[in-house]
């Protein structure tokens, strides 16, 4: 059968459990929300996606995604085009890529509308300094998947990468505006919601994407320089030395460099020197095997100066 949209699916499934809307609806949002759905009137959550995932004991994900995103050749062409931008760092092609396709059709709802504010917030932010407007942008496209979206209530939702993606540039913005509570907020409830609906999830249909363990590595990397920053060594020490204990799991050295150097200014600061020599040992081996070869030539020119204490003839 051809659905029109996602609600027809759900009612024919529901129906074929003989289930009532009450009884699907029960311990995971009211009938009326399902009534609603079934009508296409309302697109429902990832959240709620994944609820109704467990009750039914199959992965809704796929289903809902057919719906959700327009899948056509254009659709494809432009997705792509604006993740290789993004992933090359290159933004004037990401503005002009943007400006392609977003008065397309294929562009005018779900994951696809997502990726286009997704990259106007990045080229705001990152050619313009205009953080105001690369947030409005974020929350916009938050609001895709997630209607009533509320800064304080992040954690209560499932997101899409995509939209995992908006709330880290959201931070990133807050920060940008010297908005710090609001900066640490965000990210510490990204955190919350990648842990337990990802990370840590007791379903097997919601095992972590290599997306969302990379993402849940930046965090932790973030959440540390962050504090870091702030003067909070403490609290700093405890996200990078998660950050490293996962990314030595799951033998992932994209963020592990960078987590390793952080974890020597940490101790540093705190003057335990010899430590801190071990580490700032092993962040320029592991910036030496991963290529990182502008960082470590800016460290190696710099470290001397900045961080004197570690290179006195006992540490060395």
């Amino acid at each position: 059968m051809n659905y029109k949209h996602f609600g027809e699916f759900l009612q024919e499934l529901r129906l074929s459990r003989n289930m009532t809307r009450e009884q699907l609806a029960q311990d995971i949002c009211t009938p009326k929300q399902i009534y609603r759905i079934e009508k296409g009137v309302y697109e429902p959550s990832l959240y709620l996606i994944n609820q109704l995932s467990i009750k039914f004991n199959l992965d809704l994900n796929d289903y809902f995604k057919m719906y959700f995103t327009n899948i056509t050749i254009a659709g494809l062409e432009g997705i792509n085009n604006i993740n290789a931008a993004i992933e090359n760092n290159d933004m004037s092609l990401l503005r002009l890529i943007i400006n392609k396709y977003e008065d397309l059709e294929d562009f005018k709802k779900g994951e696809n509308l997502q990726h286009i504010y997704f990259g106007k917030a990045l080229c705001c932010a990152l050619l313009d300094n205009d953080y105001k407007t690369s947030l409005e942008y974020c929350y916009k496209g938050i609001q895709v998947e997630c209607p009533a979206f509320y800064l304080d209530k992040i954690s209560n939702n499932m997101y899409s990468n995509v939209g995992i993606s908006l709330l880290n540039c959201m931070a990133q913005n807050f920060f940008a505006m010297e908005q710090y509570n609001k900066g640490m907020q965000v990210l510490t409830q990204l955190l919350t919601i990648l842990e337990v609906y990802a990370i840590n999830s007791p379903y097997p249909l919601f095992k972590s994407s290599q997306y969302s363990r990379k993402t849940y590595q930046a965090i932790l990397y973030n959440l540390g320089a962050r504090l870091f920053e702030h003067g909070e060594i403490k609290k700093a020490l405890k996200y990078v030395e998660k950050g490293i204990e996962f990314s030595l799991k799951e033998y992932n050295l994209r963020h592990l460099p960078n987590l390793i150097f952080m974890k020597f200014k940490l101790l540093y600061s705190e003057k335990k020197y010899e430590e801190a020599m071990e580490y700032y040992n092993r962040a320029i081996y592991l910036y030496k095997i991963t290529n990182k070869d502008d960082i470590l030539k800016d460290l190696e020119n710099t470290a001397h100066i900045d961080y004197p204490e570690i290179f006195k003839k006992k540490y060395t």
